[in-house]
């Protein structure tokens, strides 16, 4: 007898924690989005090879009644045109106004004139405050499938390894919940209906889920993309180690690999170069022959720490002061200069 009315409240509970999460869903939807991206891809091979358009999805969330989205870094990082659509089909153009790629976290803010009816804007959790073992679930659009929602708990907590110093912390919120293409940048939500995290990426030896993800904490979006420092370069980059260094005669330990550029960034409008050349490293496709980033602001490319001394060496310059910048292009070393925002 006790074990069949242990079974029932058992039943019973998973019932309502069903119920509620229907609720909760029917609540947040709306201010979840999917991001169509537009940027340059490479496109066939050998002589056929050619640099063309391609679109791209991930997902964002709503943060201001203002237009004001959350998404992931890499989602945007090179886009050329962003357009976000909500749950009821309405699509906006929008514009990139921050991005950490470190912690991978972007603002995007609709352009234009609009009028958001029927909008619900997220609300923002304390994810300090969230506890391993809580229950999360995550809206998106992975592989395309808009508006989907994926349960799980929260598994742990990721510092990934030097990527954090005295300077800036970069930390993860780790989950079970599913995580796939198109997920990136959607939000990762508590039970109370707050975000708590933006989708970032997975954990996987097979190229799909395998019940290791990870979210940019919301607290740590905050932060990061309140700051100033925290422009919107428009580049996708990759940061050498020292045998890929070596091969593409890189004069220093590492360098930062310019592999993709947009246009509309800062780093396009400076004249710097992305890459042409495909080529596939350790399993990952990307373009080399791009511009090879040696020092910033007078420190050079040395580890993954390197960034975070670079952005506090940056905030030491006054808005609108030139900063220096070294180049390897062509095996030939330049200088330039950009005005600090």
């Amino acid at each position: 007898m006790k074990k069949s009315f242990v079974v029932i409240l058992l039943v019973l509970g998973y019932q309502v924690r069903s119920q509620n999460l229907a609720q909760l869903y029917q609540q947040v939807s709306s201010a979840v989005v999917v991001i169509h991206v537009e940027g340059v891809a490479p496109e066939g091979e050998g002589e056929t090879f050619q640099l063309s358009m391609a679109a791209t999805q991930g997902s964002g969330v709503l943060v201001q009644d203002d237009g004001l989205i959350w998404t992931a870094a890499h989602v945007i990082q090179s886009a050329e045109m962003v357009t976000v659509e909500f749950l009821d089909g309405d699509r906006y153009p929008a514009e990139v106004m921050a991005s950490n790629p470190l912690a991978d976290v972007a603002v995007l803010k609709i352009s234009g004139e609009f009028q958001l009816k029927d909008k619900k804007v997220a609300t923002l959790g304390d994810s300090d405050k969230v506890q391993i073992g809580e229950d999360v679930f995550v809206i998106g659009a992975p592989h395309g499938f808009k508006q989907s929602l994926t349960r799980g708990i929260l598994s742990g907590r990721y510092i990934p390894e030097k990527l954090s110093n005295d300077f800036e912390q970069i930390d993860f919120l780790q989950t079970d919940a599913a995580i796939n293409p198109g997920n990136s940048g959607g939000p990762l939500f508590n039970l109370k209906g707050e975000v708590i995290g933006i989708a970032s990426s997975i954990y996987t030896t097979s190229g799909g889920f395998e019940g290791i993800g990870f979210a940019a904490p919301s607290n740590r979006a905050q932060s990061l993309l309140e700051d100033a420092n925290n422009p919107w370069t428009g580049m996708e980059t990759l940061l050498l180690n020292p045998e890929l260094a070596q091969v593409l005669n890189v004069p220093q330990k590492t360098g930062l690999l310019v592999v993709a550029l947009s246009s509309k960034g800062s780093a396009g409008k400076l004249g710097l170069r992305g890459g042409y050349i495909p080529a596939n490293i350790n399993g990952t496709e990307l373009l080399l022959g791009g511009d090879i980033i040696l020092e910033v602001a007078g420190i050079k490319f040395e580890n993954k720490n390197s960034r975070s001394l670079i952005k506090q060496k940056l905030e030491a310059y006054e808005s609108g002061e030139l900063v220096p910048i070294v180049i390897l292009r062509n095996g030939q070393i330049g200088e330039a200069q950009f005005a600090k925002r």
